[in-house]
């Protein structure tokens, strides 16, 4: 089983930002059956999906998180392996809420930017899958 990581270092979350914007991109360079998907953000995290582009343009919503909790990180297991051809790219769409609104935000009125501390930002999407040359059952 192999995988990859989106990740985006440079978060500059506005004080007072309500639904902060980003989206991180990920290609799955071969063939492969994708097993999970996991959304990572720290205390500002409000909401995140993740939809396959495939080469062909269509797209396929994978995943759709809309109520992000930095306390339930879970991994999504797909009920079954999806197979996706090489190119396939995987979106990652998620949100912040920094403002006073959101009681877990440290300190809405400053700007938040990329870190490891969870007082700081991720955004991150972490994917299993193996490629299908790899051998091995399911």
């Amino acid at each position: 089983m192999g995988g990859g990581v989106a990740n985006d270092f440079k978060i500059k979350i506005p004080a007072q930002a309500k639904d902060h914007e980003m989206v991180i991109t990920l290609n799955v360079p071969e063939e492969a059956k994708i097993y999970s998907l996991m959304p990572h953000m720290h205390f500002r995290g409000k909401r995140m999906n993740f939809v396959a582009k495939y080469p062909d343009g269509t797209e396929e919503m994978l995943l759709s998180v809309p109520a992000y909790s930095f306390n339930w990180q879970l991994l999504h297991a797909l009920e079954e392996p999806l197979l996706v051809p090489a190119g396939t790219q995987i979106i990652a769409t998620g949100a912040f809420d920094n403002s006073s609104q959101n009681h877990f935000s440290p300190d809405p009125n400053a700007e938040v930017i990329w870190g490891e501390q969870s007082w700081e930002e991720m955004i991150m999407g972490f994917y299993e899958w193996k490629y299908t040359d790899q051998g091995g059952s399911d």
